[in-house]
């Protein structure tokens, strides 16, 4: 048999609702604080473009780093002078001291002297302002004690330390001597004399010849000194000296007398 098909479902009836009771105010919420939006991020920088040219990526050139600056020398502090310090109770002595060096000076006891000054500079040596004036002084001194130049300065002075120097036997002095005022004065005929009696006294004929005949040529007076010197002794006999004082001898005949 068939199955019944169950008709389609009806609706419920709608029961009838009570009076509609006012709907509930809802409770009031507090108030929610809404946080504060975050700032915005910013765009990162754009990176410089890279340039392509011919296939190759060029680089932007690095910049060259700063200099530092060069450091500001410190200013040197002003000097100031130092105070002069305190007189010591050693000044009045070395005072006493250098007093009576001057004293011994001005009385020519030069030794003394000297020796007294240097006495304040060793025995005092923090009394700098005396050691200068006492040195001053103390050259003084030296010089009055040096023994005397007797070097023979003018011709005069050398032909007469030349004649002394012979006379003692001293014959190569005095033959310096004369070479020297020579040197100087070729014409001195008194040097050219004394040297050729130096040389006769040597034994050197040929030299004394030389310069005794140069003295006759100077002044034909000291012939008569080669006919008396004693040194010329040995030399007289030659045939040159006698030729030479003949000659001499009719030049002075043939003279004009006045």
């Amino acid at each position: 048999m068939a199955k019944l098909r169950r008709s389609a479902a009806r609706p419920s009836p709608v029961k009838k609702s009570k009076a509609a009771k006012p709907a509930a105010r809802p409770k009031a919420r507090p108030a929610v604080k809404k946080p504060a939006p975050k700032p915005a991020p910013k765009p990162a920088a754009k990176k410089p473009a890279v340039l392509k040219a011919a296939g190759k990526v060029r680089r932007p050139a690095p910049k060259p780093a700063p200099k530092p600056a060069p450091k500001a020398e410190p200013k040197p502090a002003p000097r100031t002078k130092p105070a002069p310090p305190p007189r010591r109770s050693t000044y009045a002595d070395a005072v006493l001291l250098y007093e009576r060096g001057l004293h011994a000076l001005q009385a020519k006891r030069y030794r003394d002297a000297a020796d007294t000054l240097k006495r304040v500079i060793a025995e005092f040596p923090e009394e700098i302002e005396l050691h200068e004036r006492a040195q001053l002084y103390i050259r003084v001194c030296e010089r009055q004690l040096a023994p005397p130049d007797d070097t023979p300065k003018t011709p005069e002075e050398q032909v007469y330390a030349a004649t002394l120097a012979l006379n003692a036997g001293a014959v190569d002095r005095a033959v310096s001597l004369l070479s020297a005022v020579l040197q100087r004065h070729a014409d001195n005929d008194a040097a050219e004399y004394m040297l050729g009696v130096a040389m006769a006294t040597k034994g050197d004929q040929q030299g004394a010849m030389r310069h005794l005949t140069r003295a006759l040529e100077l002044n034909p007076d000291c012939r008569d000194s080669l006919r008396k010197e004693p040194e010329l002794e040995s030399l007289r006999e030659t045939p040159e000296l006698r030729a030479l004082l003949s000659a001499a001898s009719r030049r002075d005949r043939r003279k004009p007398k006045r």
